[in-house]
């Protein structure tokens, strides 16, 4: 569905939200697809989510979806679905991509939640920004993006993007719905594939209006996979949407 009106005045009643699972059956991709299809919090419209099934962890891929499936154009053509394991509840992100839209540059989403996994952390994240280079990590085909100047000499993009929320706002409404649990802000979401993701939505946003607002945030989760790990990622994640969507509606 496309954008709508996000300013205070709004009388909006749904909010689409993307969460993306990001390397299969891990924690962030349980998490995922563990989320309600809507929910309901204080003060907020009804909350509609999407879920992706993940996306590959290949940066050619990331470049390639990321913008079609955030910005899509008319009648857009993709390969046909693949198939997922019975586990996987999830919207595949090539159905996502086929739909057809009428308006062209007009965001398919009013938020974005990337989620991805941060093994050697015992505690969430809110990634705050994401960059533009050095990503020297190989992804899983073997590829690095080392020397890649796209962004850097074609875009003329900022070597640092960061979302359009006001980050300390969406820290302290998540972290007071979250009381006992361990949630951070972060400005180094890795320099691999978590943080090129969150590079590749941001961009397609700053593109359409580089002073315009980019609904993306990117969560970083620990490596726990039991029902415990996923049920309180799940928490997490919801009250992380929560912030994001009562912090840009009370402006």
């Amino acid at each position: 569905m496309g954008s709508r009106d996000l300013d205070a005045e709004s009388k909006l009643e749904e909010i689409t939200v993307l969460p993306f699972g990001d390397n299969g059956i891990n924690p962030s991709h349980l998490i995922a697809n563990s989320l309600p299809f809507s929910f309901t919090a204080d003060d907020l419209p009804n909350i509609k989510i999407i879920r992706a099934s993940p996306i590959p962890v290949r940066y050619r891929t990331v470049r390639d979806v990321i913008p079609r499936l955030l910005f899509p154009q008319p009648q857009q053509k993709v390969a046909p679905t693949r198939s997922y394991p019975p586990s996987i509840s999830a919207s595949p992100f090539e159905d996502l991509l086929a739909t057809e839209f009428t308006a062209e540059d007009k965001p398919r989403f009013d938020f974005v939640l990337h989620i991805g996994m941060a093994a050697p952390r015992e505690y969430f994240t809110m990634e705050t920004c994401a960059h533009r280079d050095r990503y020297i990590g190989k992804d899983e085909a073997g590829e690095s993006m080392e020397g890649d100047t796209l962004w850097r000499d074609e875009y003329k993009a900022p070597e640092i993007l960061q979302p359009g929320f006001d980050a300390e706002d969406v820290w302290r409404r998540w972290r007071a719905d979250l009381e006992g649990v361990d949630v951070r802000p972060s400005s180094d979401a890795g320099r691999y594939l978590c943080d090129f993701i969150y590079y590749t939505s941001l961009v397609e946003y700053w593109r359409k209006d580089p002073k315009g607002m980019a609904p993306v945030m990117f969560l970083h989760v620990p490596g726990g996979t039991k029902d415990f790990d996923v049920e309180m990622g799940r928490k997490v994640a919801l009250g992380l949407i929560g912030a994001m969507v009562g912090s840009v509606r009370q402006r």
